[in-house]
């Protein structure tokens, strides 16, 4: 047994198909879908598909200029062309050279379009009346096959999103005839159960496998739900009309169920962030808050009444000292004049001289200080420093003192 590469398994398969006449110029009949041209190169590109498969293929711009007119989707068609495996995918193709319509138009795709045009008449389709999906939801409705692999892609990406979130399942038949009354049936259901948004879904299929939701009663259900609806309806290449008249559609079941659900790790990290934020922002609160406290303290104890009395007591205190020295030194002033005073007044007195011999004579208790105040037989007093001598004048001698009498 031999061992290949990837690069060479696709390289021999290329080569093989390359080498089989059968895959030149080979015709393949289905319907078209997800047509379009490239707006640099003006190559085209679409898919055809049937019941149980589906093809891509190219056709390069040198032969979309000769198409008389450019293929709709869900137009039943002839492609003509090579068939070649693109290597690096390791996926068929077809190198179309030709595409023929199979009469003019399919029945459903005519149909799908005179509805799709009444509809939109009637505004269903209008993005003015798109609501806008939860980002939290509590509830989640959905709508679809109870044994499809749609609802278990759903719950699952729920589970590992945001597995906080309830998801009430409303079954219905997303196939055959009576599919279209069992899904407007569980959407209005849906739409009273109080959820916050709707998934309407189903896996892929043909064209015919999806008419129930091209069908105008599900379009007008889900139009008239008061609740947002996420249509995810087929594989991503799908498009029916409950998509055009959904608020939001998405390519799959599992992205419809990411679109309807936040990440609850990133809300984690998000929440986290929004815990530091609010940390930071409330420690500087709580600083700026304290610095205002301090000043107030500052201010009051500036304006105490208590630190006023103690400031009015030592202001008494010192004017009280101030008042001591001041009288203190008066006194003192005071004393030393007295004692200069009394010193001249010592100097001055005539009771000094008493003591070196002289004597004062009084009369009544009058000084005589002449002789012509005294007269014979006058009672006189002869004070001497140590006492006084009473006497009557005998006789007067008018006679002035002589130097030589001393």
């Amino acid at each position: 047994m031999s061992v290949l590469t990837v690069s060479q398994l696709n390289k021999l398969l290329a080569f093989k198909i390359k080498q089989e006449l059968k895959f030149k110029g080979a015709a393949v009949k289905g319907e078209i879908s997800n047509f379009s041209i490239h707006f640099r190169t003006g190559h085209a590109f679409f898919t055809i598909k049937d019941e149980a498969s589906s093809i891509k293929c190219i056709m390069f711009s040198g032969r979309v200029k000769k198409l008389k007119a450019l293929p709709e989707n869900g137009m039943s068609v002839l492609v003509m062309g090579d068939v070649e495996v693109y290597e690096r995918e390791g996926s068929c193709q077809i190198i179309a050279t030709e595409i023929a319509v199979l009469g003019s138009t399919g029945i459903a795709f005519a149909k799908n379009e005179l509805l799709k045009d009444k509809l939109k008449k009637l505004g269903v389709f209008d993005q003015s009346k798109k609501k806008a999906i939860p980002m939290v939801p509590k509830k989640i409705a959905v709508v679809t096959s109870a044994d499809g692999a749609a609802l278990q892609d759903i719950l699952n990406i729920v589970g590992r999103r945001y597995p906080v979130c309830t998801v009430e399942v409303y079954p219905a038949t997303v196939q055959g005839d009576t599919a279209p009354a069992s899904v407007a049936a569980a959407l209005r259901s849906a739409d009273k159960s109080g959820a916050d948004t709707i998934i309407l879904s189903r896996g892929g299929g043909s064209s015919e496998d999806l008419d129930a939701f091209n069908s105008e009663i599900v379009v007008m259900a889900v139009a008239d739900c008061s609740t947002p609806v996420i249509s995810a309806v087929g594989h991503e290449t799908d498009t029916t009309l409950a998509d055009y008249a959904a608020d939001m559609r998405a390519p799959t079941p599992s992205a419809a169920a990411e679109l309807a659900t936040p990440d609850i790790v990133d809300m984690y990290a998000a929440a986290n962030v929004m815990k530091a934020r609010l940390d930071s922002a409330f420690g500087m609160y709580l600083r700026g808050r304290m610095i205002e406290i301090e000043k107030l303290d500052t201010r009051l104890r500036a304006s105490s009444p208590k630190r006023r009395l103690k400031e009015s007591e030592k202001r008494l205190e010192e004017a009280e000292n101030r008042l001591r020295m001041l009288m203190e030194n008066k006194l003192k002033v005071c004393e030393l004049n007295l004692d200069r005073a009394a010193a001249q007044l010592r100097t001055l007195s005539p009771f000094n001289v008493l003591g070196r011999g002289y004597a004062l004579v009084e009369s009544g208790g009058t000084a005589l200080t002449s002789v012509k105040d005294i007269k014979e037989g006058m009672e006189i007093s002869i004070r001497f420093a140590d006492g006084t001598v009473a006497a009557v004048t005998t006789k007067i001698n008018d006679r002035k003192a002589d130097i030589n009498d001393i």
